[in-house]
């Protein structure tokens, strides 16, 4: 069978959205390949990084995959032709492109064996004329003696994987005889040294350690009679009480992750019966140290079909490069701090004493952009602020072809997709489940990223009748810190109502009071609090909102913030909408505040708390005001 390739929608959009230029090699083609019953290539994302020479590839390609989880591997090369060659590209000219093919990669085969593959995809991008802003696109495949082009499948969805967190800490000592820059730097090498060599040592183990995979993909436990990944989740998913099988689209729950913890084997077995005396070295002098944990926290994504001895080789691989990663952020955030003494050395020259040197503890953060297939992972220094990482996230927006205008790599929005719950117990993005919209055909805009539910009645607060303005108002800010726009926690009534006194439109006796508030006061706080601009739709009545369907679905493709409106003495969010330009017919989908009960979200939707409404959900007489939140530009 021929060799496929195959690409979703939007991953497809955010690589022709890229900031590309030059020409030759650009950058990584990012996925999956199945060799079973031919090749078969997916595409999950790319990473733009220009490569000269193919002598780079093996360490490149290793720092590009610890951003990556642990499964996925580089599939190929981005490749700019020339100007002169897009004519050959374009009339499919096949000597035209053997040629620029062979003046930009020479020999085939040096560039295929660093990544272990018989053949690997050419993404080329082009422009029919320098003028033009849209980007072209053609695929390749090359092996050790050609390159052909091949079709390209566009897809929806991705292909479901298994999802695997491994999670330790690794203690580490660092020790110098010098407190110099130089020394640090020698003595985090070498440890990083040391750990990588240890990394086949490690092994991994599931359901409370009872069940060991080691090298070279043997389990300890094996009455479970586990013989593949698809066995893993088939026990996990009994043990759970969850059906077995494909989840159904846009299921309410978040796929589960399987726990895998990680130990080190500290007793080897020899390898040949012969015995060596320990060697004990003891060195005498001055040394300072510095403990810390390492903290491992790789994500692996794998296929039902993963043998055992595949997923150890997965498992280690990824944490290889996690640990690389760690220390990488080590040595670039650590320095010789110095006091503010003086000293004088012996030509009389004043320079400042060297302090005890400080290691900044790396952090490990998982991120989903909405524009990707695939999680991101990312080492941040603790202890700096967003600001002194900006200049690092504008490069790695670059890499992954990020737009340069959305925070999507803030430590505020990480990890979220590993869970069903917000900080402090709020469900997170409770439309995922829902039934597709009834208007059809239609064009459906839904909200982008994540929020939190906010209801009458929680937080041990009793707003029922009239807070459901502050809970619309606090679900909003919940989108914005979620999304990294800000640090700021979500306010309470208070803090909402302190807010509107401070700007001076309220008086002094509002703050503590029970009084409702309106779309405009929502546009202030956020204003106020979070520095976010509104818009505003104003309709005279209910019935007038089915002409809103075009400016909700520009709303929500273009800023993707969850929507308050207000009309009457009630108020609600709105999350999306649904809009057909032939019958004219829309459906909303809200998330009701006025709910008082518990946070289950099988209550919250089958009773319509969270759901598609018809026209008919909205008062014909009332008066409504829309405050459509926007985002801000920044990375």
């Amino acid at each position: 069978m021929a060799t496929t390739v195959s690409i979703s929608k939007k991953t497809f959009r955010t690589v022709t959205n890229g900031q590309w230029s030059g020409t030759g090699v650009q950058g990584y083609v990012v996925g999956d390949v199945d060799k079973n019953p031919s090749e078969s290539f997916s595409i999950s994302c790319v990473w733009q990084s220009k490569i000269i020479e193919s002598s780079d590839l093996k360490e490149d390609v290793e720092s590009c995959l610890s951003h990556f989880p642990g499964g996925k591997n580089v599939v190929g090369f981005v490749f700019l032709p020339s100007e002169r060659s897009v004519k050959n590209l374009i009339d499919n000219d096949q000597a035209g492109i053997d040629r620029e093919f062979e003046e930009a990669f020479d020999t085939y085969s040096v560039w295929l064996e660093p990544l272990c593959l018989a053949q690997v995809v050419i993404l080329c991008l082009f422009r029919h004329s320098p003028s033009d802003r849209e980007w072209q696109t053609m695929f390749f495949v090359m092996n050790e003696e050609s390159v052909t082009k091949v079709d390209c499948s566009f897809s929806e969805e991705v292909k479901p994987v298994i999802k695997m967190r491994v999670r330790a800490g690794i203690d580490i000592t660092v020790s110098t005889e010098s407190n110099t820059d130089d020394q640090l730097k020698s003595a985090l090498d070498y440890e990083l040294i040391r750990l990588q060599n240890q990394c086949g040592n490690f092994v991994f183990a599931f359901e409370d350690n009872t069940v060991i995979l080691e090298r070279p993909g043997s389990f300890v436990g094996s009455q479970l009679g586990w013989k593949s990944c698809r066995d893993i989740v088939k026990y996990y998913n009994e043990k759970e009480g969850r059906p077995s099988g494909t989840k159904k689209k846009n299921a309410a729950q978040p796929q589960f992750i399987i726990p895998v913890s990680m130990l080190h084997l500290i007793t080897i077995e020899p390898k040949t019966t012969l015995q060596y005396a320990p060697i004990i070295q003891h060195h005498i002098g001055t040394f300072q140290s510095t403990s810390l944990s390492l903290p491992i926290d790789v994500l692996a994504e794998v296929s039902e079909k993963t043998s055992f001895t595949e997923l150890f080789s997965v498992l280690s691989r990824a944490v290889y490069r996690q640990i690389t990663a760690l220390f990488n952020c080590l040595s670039l955030y650590t320095q010789v701090p110095y006091d503010n003494e003086c000293l004088k050395n012996g030509w009389g020259e004043v320079f400042l004493k060297p302090s005890e040197h400080k290691l900044h503890t790396p952090e490990v953060f998982h991120f989903k952009p909405h524009c990707v297939d695939t999680s991101i992972t990312l080492v941040y220094p603790k202890g700096t602020t967003e600001k002194e990482l900006e200049r690092e996230r504008l490069i790695l927006h670059n890499h992954l072809c990020l737009p340069l205008d959305q925070p999507l790599l803030r430590r505020g929005s990480a990890g979220l997709f590993l869970k069903q719950t917000a900080p402090g117990g709020y469900l997170l993005n409770t439309h995922i489940g829902l039934n597709d919209p009834p208007v059809k055909p239609a064009t459906v805009a839904l909200v982008e990223g994540y929020y939190s539910y906010h209801h009458y009645m929680q937080d041990r607060f009793d707003d029922d009748k009239w807070g459901c303005a502050y809970r619309s108002l606090q679900t909003i800010c919940s989108w914005f810190k979620y999304q990294g726009y800000t640090e700021r926690d979500i306010p309470t009534h208070r803090e909402i109502q302190q807010a509107l006194y401070d700007i001076g439109d309220k008086e002094q006796k509002f703050v503590g009071s029970r009084q409702w508030i309106g779309s405009f006061e929502v546009s202030y706080v956020l204003d106020h609090l979070l520095g976010v601009t509104s818009k505003f739709l104003t309709v005279g009545s209910g019935a007038e909102l089915s002409t809103t369907g075009q400016d909700l679905i520009n709303h929500f493709q273009t800023q993707g913030t969850p929507i308050m409106i207000g009309g009457g003495v009630l108020a609600h969010t709105i999350l999306g909408v649904a809009y057909s330009e032939v019958t004219g017919d829309i459906s909303f989908l809200i998330l009701d505040p006025h709910y008082t009960g518990g946070e289950d979200i099988k209550i919250i939707q089958d009773k319509g708390w969270c759901g598609w409404k018809d026209m008919s959900f909205w008062n014909k007489t009332a008066h409504y005001n829309l405050c459509l939140p926007q985002k801000p530009t920044l990375v």
